[in-house]
């Protein structure tokens, strides 16, 4: 916020100068100096009642307009004035109503009165979350898009997970240049909204509830034909954000909610989009919150924090941030906004299941091996713990939000790991991450790889072996590929060098059955110069995540997720 221009300090109004002398100079002097106060205070007078003005319209203005909906989530947590010893409370929340949820726990931590909690609001699609519970990547809550998310996340952590109701929902909208949402018009149905002349992109429906909502309302309005279709066109490639719709150079529209889009019209005045809503309108997001934790003292803080949700205070926040809220007033909405945003019930399973079967089917396939390094190295301490807890819960986060259809193995590798004293040990077989039981598997070996830490790297020797598996094990039509993550040098002395690896991965390459190699380096003791030509002999590429935040995202980008 700017600063405030300092007050300027008033003059004082000096006492008058009394006078007893009979000079008629002197009573003149007295007589102007009364009345030069006199004019000061008419004019102190003056200026409170302007000011007093000014204030009173500025209230009923800030009254009668809506607060700009918050848009980003601030990467620290804001320390409670209530105590001086916090607990770090963790909330996982989907990036729809993550800003507002962080405004309120900014808000609450101001209050005297105020838990004793250091709330941290992580954006996370709620897909991906569902797919840690149970492991060492879940946070202590978790502030989900839907219903269905929780029932996939009880099941894979096997235990029961409470329903709450949701304290706030929003529509669904597709985002539009103001001329293509005219041409469609205010009358349309969602058969006919996602087809229209411009493309509109679609979330995958498996994935994310903006896109199931849309695509299985849009469903009973087109031939199978029409929805594969639909599903080929956007499958391909995931989603564009809405910044990236308003500065495309050809119209193009995009499926979010209506509370993403006024945040972005909010704070994009030159890029705003309109919102179209079809008239058969779609089931509304619901976000609930979750509670994670086994620790009592945790669980009760974020208890607090659900509670803080329900008031009318964060009801307010919610409506000028485009969600409805139970008793709250009406959401603000985007503008210009053509049709009324529509709740309707929850998509039809028969539907759901035919889409997200279409949208799997024009899915581009991979097939990865990933490689993780388990040397001594990885036990050196980060500010977020050891190297090998940070990249055991972003490898955990990255594969718990990949397409089902991806297949993933997994190595882990440190020197004479394995069962005849090799540098590399075989822990899964490529599957499918959709396979609740090979995700299961998967979290598991993950988890279990602090059994493993210790030793050299054997990284030279490591590049060629996964290499020769991935060529074993090709399989034609997907995007075959090897992904290696190391946070250091190559150690084995006796392995094969450089110019040796090198040679032996150049003579398996095959430019017509391809096999990316990619290669993470994690922290600053990676050598890029040796390890960017294993990228460039097979179309791969290097990546530094020089820093413990910059793994997750890395992941994300190269396992698809």
């Amino acid at each position: 916020m700017p600063e405030e221009e300092p007050t300027r300090p008033r003059r004082r109004v000096g006492p008058y100068e009394a006078s007893l002398q009979e000079s008629a100079h002197q009573a003149e002097v007295a007589h102007r100096a009364r009345m030069r106060a006199a004019r000061r205070r008419h004019a102190l007078i003056a200026a409170v009642t302007v000011v007093a003005l000014v204030a009173v319209g500025f209230v009923g203005w800030r009254l009668l307009t809506p607060a700009a909906p918050p848009t980003s989530v601030p990467a620290t947590a804001a320390a409670p004035v209530s105590c001086t010893d916090a607990t770090a409370v963790t909330i996982a929340a989907a990036p729809a109503v993550a800003p507002v949820l962080a405004a309120l726990a900014e808000t609450l931590s101001k209050e005297a009165s105020g838990p004793c909690a250091a709330f941290t609001i992580e954006p996370v699609e709620s897909f991906t979350v569902s797919g840690t519970v149970g492991t060492a990547a879940e946070p202590d809550a978790w502030v989900t898009d839907s219903a269905e998310w929780i029932a996939r996340a009880g099941t894979l952590a096997g235990r029961e997970i409470t329903v709450p109701e949701p304290f706030a929902s929003t529509g669904v909208v597709v985002a539009l240049p103001v001329p293509a949402a005219e041409e469609i018009g205010d009358q349309a149905k969602w058969s006919a909204a996602i087809t229209s002349r411009t493309p509109v992109r679609v979330p995958d429906p498996a994935r994310y509830a903006v896109g199931a909502a849309a695509l299985a309302s849009a469903a009973g309005g087109l031939p199978p034909d029409r929805v594969a279709a639909v599903a080929q066109a956007n499958a391909s490639a995931p989603a564009p954000g809405l910044g990236a719709v308003a500065e495309a150079a050809t119209p193009l529209g995009v499926v979010v909610t209506a509370a993403q889009l006024l945040a972005h019209n909010e704070s994009n005045d030159a890029r705003a989009l309109a919102a179209v809503a079809p008239v058969d309108g779609a089931a509304f997001l619901g976000y609930r919150l979750v509670t994670l934790t086994d620790k009592a003292e945790v669980a009760e803080l974020v208890a607090d924090f659900a509670a803080y949700l329900t008031t009318e205070e964060a009801k307010t926040a919610f409506s000028e941030a485009g969600f409805a809220t139970p008793g709250g007033p009406e959401p603000q909405m985007p503008s210009p906004l053509y049709g009324t945003v529509t709740d309707r019930p929850a998509p039809d399973a028969a539907a759901l299941k035919a889409v997200r079967a279409a949208w799997a089917a024009a899915t581009p396939k991979r097939q990865t091996l990933l490689a993780l390094d388990v040397s001594g190295s990885m036990l050196r301490r980060t500010d977020q713990g050891t190297r090998l807890a940070v990249m055991q819960e972003a490898t955990l986060q990255a594969i718990a939000g990949m397409p089902g259809s991806s297949r993933l193995g997994l190595w882990a590798y440190s020197l004479h790991i394995g069962k005849q004293g090799d540098d590399f040990r075989p822990l899964l077989n490529a599957a499918p991450v959709g396979h609740s039981s090979h995700l299961l598997d998967l979290r598991k070996q993950v988890g279990g790889l602090t059994r493993s830490v210790g030793g050299g790297r054997g990284l030279y020797d490591t590049i060629v072996a996964t290499y020769q598996r991935a060529r074993a094990t090709y399989t034609k039509g997907q995007l075959n590929s090897v992904v290696i993550v190391t946070d250091g040098l190559n150690d084995d002395d006796y392995g094969a060098s450089l110019s040796v690896a090198l040679s032996r991965v150049k003579k398996l390459v095959d430019p017509r059955n391809p096999i990316r190699i990619t290669i993470v380096g994690f922290g600053s003791e990676p050598d890029a110069k040796a390890m960017t030509p294993f990228a460039q002999l097979t179309g791969g590429r290097y990546v530094n995540a020089a820093e413990p935040k910059d793994l997750l995202p890395t992941l994300r980008g190269v396992l698809g997720g």
